[in-house]
């Protein structure tokens, strides 16, 4: 009965808890390249970044920090990240809260959930428009830190593995009392 009252007392709280752990606080920093894309730093996608965090800052006031990038790949297809790190209590609500703000600039249909297989982040994915040109547009949101990607000439499936694989290079996690900073 003793190793049961502990298990309930301790052991239910820690699963919950564990994830915001893991994933708070976070930092993130937009490197040069990732996998087959390259960080294009011309005056037009730079400018496209600058509106993409001012309007990522504006729409999360409690930010810690927010970042934006064009990216390019090699074979010339553009990938736009950003968003940005800071506590989330409620992600999955957050994910369904960011595409539905998104929705109107984007002209976004109906979400589609996306399984991460990481307790604690939920992704969602929408195809929409953006200047007369078909994308999709993802967000991947956990304790920790909010991403959203833009793609074009990619399947839903495609964009949702690319955001992934572009949040996992931009987004990293410092645990409390790790000893990393």
């Amino acid at each position: 009965m003793l190793l049961l009252s502990i298990a309930c007392c301790c052991g239910c709280p820690a699963y919950w808890v564990k994830p915001m752990w893991e994933q708070y606080p976070a930092k993130a920093a937009l490197p040069a390249q990732i996998a087959d894309l390259s960080l294009r730093e011309d005056a037009r996608s730079k400018t496209t970044a600058n509106q993409l965090e001012a309007e990522t800052r504006e729409a999360h006031l409690l930010a810690e920090d927010t970042f934006a990038g064009v990216y390019v790949s090699s074979a010339g297809k553009p990938a736009v990240v950003f968003g940005g790190t800071g506590f989330r209590l409620t992600p999955e609500s957050d994910a369904d809260d960011e595409l539905a703000r998104l929705k109107p600039r984007y002209q976004l249909g109906d979400p589609q959930v996306v399984d991460t297989d990481v307790r604690g982040r939920f992704a969602r994915c929408a195809v929409g428009a953006l200047d007369g040109t078909d994308v999709v547009v993802c967000t991947s949101v956990d304790h920790g830190s909010l991403t959203n990607g833009i793609f074009s000439q990619l399947s839903v499936d495609d964009s949702a593995r690319l955001l992934d694989e572009m949040r996992e290079q931009i987004i990293t996690p410092e645990q409390v009392g790790s000893g990393s900073a």
